[in-house]
């Protein structure tokens, strides 16, 4: 048998082919370097919902591994969607972490998990589990990275921080980043970024924080787009009735200003004198000066964690205390920080059952206030397994009616109480617009019309009594009294 001799460009060709093969291989590996990471937190997506899944049918399981995941993530949303009617929340919390990984541009499951997160976990009293909170923001955080396009996500966190947390600062914020948001042509709000809506709540904001020029400014840059729209569509009801309110809006906030901090133009149901009406002595007789509230509160033990609250207020009723209960070291930057490092947290949802945080508020009718606090039904909320305790009863003008800032402004310019309860929120962004001349804030007073102004420093004044207890007196074991009460710290 012959051997048939190939010609020499045919036996040298393994020769050419070798460096092509060696540049493939690089091209592979770099490939490969690209996708084994991803392949791994497919893997760990996968071994979620197996964990998860529980009773779940098998297509929960199937559709992600056939790469089917925003469907997966739609059937889960379905799921999801039982489990509120029938009032199973724990169950919830899984599926909407599973549902955001499978399908990270799901914004509703963003917003209505941090929803379900801060409102519907509650203590037998109908109390929010404030342990939510920090994990609730960190879901909108991350829904916001993963959705820069679309501004519910920012405004359901802005309101959250409005409503929830009346951290006003925090709230600007969010919904300032809500009308920034780059605006696209298929919205239904084009050429704008976020519905007027998110400029009216953020007008409302600057006014919670003092800041009355800043909110007059996005009255009126909500009046010019709504009389844009007005013009395309004038027989539209919803952009007329937006545009009245606008107007009314404007025009109240103006009245309030004059009310309370000048002594002109006043309307006389709400400011009968002559004077700015938070230094209006009573019945304008006597000289301009501050309403003393004098705030007493007494805190007792009726049994194990279960405590009356009582006290006066010299003030108009419908004002609001606010009560506090916490461990002596809790700090809601610290647990923020906690929840970031913590990847079982956010995975999870988990809150450390060692925490005990209560909040609640109790109205004053007649200068007098009481009102039975009991944390003894909910050991899952309030384990108190700390040694000492922190509780707090705040009277914040920036969160009360708005007939109550009638007579106190809108950074208790127009109140005091003796020293030791008075407290200075003088953090740089707590600061607002300064109205009056002589009672606190630095810099010069708005002149009542140049928008915008950008000289703050009017510090919100805060009446509040701190007690330190220790573990026996919330167990009921030892009495609570006056000795009990120390001076405010720091806000």
């Amino acid at each position: 048998m012959s051997t048939k001799k190939l010609p020499p460009s045919t036996a040298n060709r393994p020769k050419q082919v070798l460096p092509i093969l060696a540049v493939l291989y690089v091209v592979v590996m770099f490939l490969q370097s690209q996708i084994d990471p991803r392949v791994r937190e497919l893997r760990q997506g996968e071994q979620q919902i197996g964990q998860a899944s529980g009773s779940l049918n098998g297509e929960f399981l199937l559709l992600p591994l056939l790469g089917f995941r925003e469907a997966a993530a739609g059937l889960l949303w379905v799921r999801c969607d039982e489990f509120f009617h029938s009032g199973d929340y724990d169950a919830i919390l899984p599926l909407v972490r599973l549902i955001t990984w499978l399908d990270p541009h799901a914004d509703n499951v963003y917003i209505t998990g941090a929803w379900h997160l801060s409102y519907n976990f509650t203590d037998s009293n109908e109390r929010s589990d404030r342990r939510y909170i920090i994990p609730s923001q960190e879901l909108l955080k991350e829904g916001v990275r993963n959705n820069p396009r679309i501004p519910d996500i920012n405004f359901e966190m802005g309101w959250q921080n409005y409503d929830k947390i009346k951290d006003y600062v925090a709230a600007q914020e969010a919904f300032t980043n809500a009308i920034n948001t780059p605006p696209w042509k298929g919205s239904d709000d084009y050429p704008y970024g976020a519905p007027l809506k998110t400029l009216h709540i953020l007008a409302h904001t600057f006014a919670k924080q003092g800041r009355i020029p800043d909110a007059l400014e996005e009255w009126q840059k909500a009046l010019t787009r709504s009389t844009e729209q007005l013009n395309r569509d004038p027989k539209s009801f919803t952009f007329k009735s937006l545009h009245d309110t606008e107007i009314n809006n404007t025009r109240m906030l103006m009245q309030r200003f004059h009310d309370r901090y000048t002594d002109h133009d006043h309307d006389k149901a709400v400011n009968p004198t002559t004077y700015p009406n938070v230094i209006a002595p009573p019945g304008g007789v006597g000289a301009p000066r501050p309403w003393d509230v004098s705030l007493r509160v007494k805190m007792e033990g009726t049994r194990p964690k279960v405590f009356k609250v009582a006290g006066n207020m010299n003030i108009a009723d419908g004002a609001r205390v606010d009560i506090r209960i916490t461990d002596w070291d809790y700090d809601d930057k610290e647990a923020a920080r906690k929840v970031k490092v913590s990847n079982e947290v956010l995975e999870k949802f988990k809150v450390d059952e060692d925490q005990t945080i209560l909040m609640d508020t109790v109205s004053v009718r007649k200068n007098k206030f009481e009102k039975e606090v009991d944390m003894s039904k909910d050991p899952r909320m309030y384990s108190f397994s700390a040694d000492t305790y922190k509780a707090t009863f705040t009277f914040n003008i920036r969160t009360t009616s708005p007939h109550i800032q009638d007579r106190h402004g809108y950074s208790g310019e127009g109140l005091t109480d003796t020293k030791e309860r008075i407290l200075l929120d003088r953090r740089p962004e707590k600061m607002g617009t300064k109205l009056i001349e002589g009672q606190d804030g630095e810099g010069p007073v708005w002149d009542g019309k140049t928008v915008p102004w950008k000289q703050y420093g009017q510090p919100v004044r805060l009446v509040r009594v701190t007690y330190k207890l220790n573990r026996k007196q919330m167990l009921g074991q030892q009495s609570i009294s006056d000795k009990d009460i120390i001076p405010n710290d720091a806000p």
